[in-house]
């Protein structure tokens, strides 16, 4: 398998998909899949309502779309959105100048980019449910989620990979929704003054959530918290919170 490490050297190519991974140590030079005109379309979004089209794009991805590595298929269970305009000016947005429908590989883990009239963004995926005949696994991170889907890629003699994004039958699940995760240092060559709304904005979308993986989900109290409604914290969680978390 061909895995990425830590301080190792790692080159990928895949033909079929476009595919160009290049890291070094532990940066990542530059890398994209090209997806069909279909999905650069469905992740080109409306600037002036930026809200909603976050919460159509959540709905469909988290209830249905899956992801295919070959032959391994995940649900997605947990993204963020980010997206940076000159009306909504969210400088915890990673800059780029891809178009719509591209994934783009970094340090934090792999986007679906964004784009609108004006602005860029992309969608975080943080969380992945794999699908396998002797039990799912829920995998959280977005740098775990990275890491396990990349081994499913063929061995590098073989370079033809499936790897994308395909329909199923829609679920019916609750889709929580709360603040973004580890929100350090805002991007300094964007600028904004509404620094700390965009800090607390809940464009994180979740599915699923009880049956995560408690070591890789660790601040699960802190958003029930956040619900600031017992019944739906207790959904969240599958408990009840026996103190405020703040």
């Amino acid at each position: 398998m061909c895995l990425p490490c830590q301080f190792g050297f790692f080159i990928c190519k895949i033909l079929k998909e476009k595919l160009y991974l290049q890291f070094i140590g532990k940066s990542i030079i530059y890398t994209y899949i090209n997806l069909d005109k279909k999905m650069e379309t469905i992740f080109q979004i409306n600037d002036k309502n930026i809200e909603t089209e976050f919460k159509k794009l959540a709905d469909l991805i988290l209830l249905q779309k899956e992801l295919i590595v070959n032959d391994a298929h995940f649900n997605f269970t947990e993204i963020e959105f980010y997206y940076y305009s000159d009306i909504h000016q969210d400088t915890f947005t990673h800059k780029h100048d891809e178009s719509a429908g591209k994934w783009r590989f970094h340090n934090q883990g792999f986007d679906i980019t964004l784009r609108g009239d004006s602005g860029f963004g992309g969608i975080l995926i943080r969380g992945v449910e794999f699908i396998d005949v002797f039990g799912n696994k829920f995998i959280n991170g977005p740098r775990r989620v990275l890491f396990s889907i990349m081994e499913h890629l063929n061995s590098v003699d073989i370079p033809n990979n499936r790897f994308g994004i395909i329909d199923k039958d829609k679920v019916d699940l609750f889709i929580f929704k709360t603040f973004r995760h580890g929100l350090n240092k805002p991007n300094p060559h964007l600028k904004s003054d509404k620094t700390e709304d965009f800090k607390n904005a809940k464009y994180r979308f979740i599915v699923n959530p009880q049956s995560f993986n408690k070591k890789q989900f660790d601040d699960s109290e802190k958003i029930a918290n956040g619900f600031n409604n017992k019944d739906l914290s207790y959904e969240f969680l599958g408990y009840e919170l026996k103190h405020d978390i703040r």
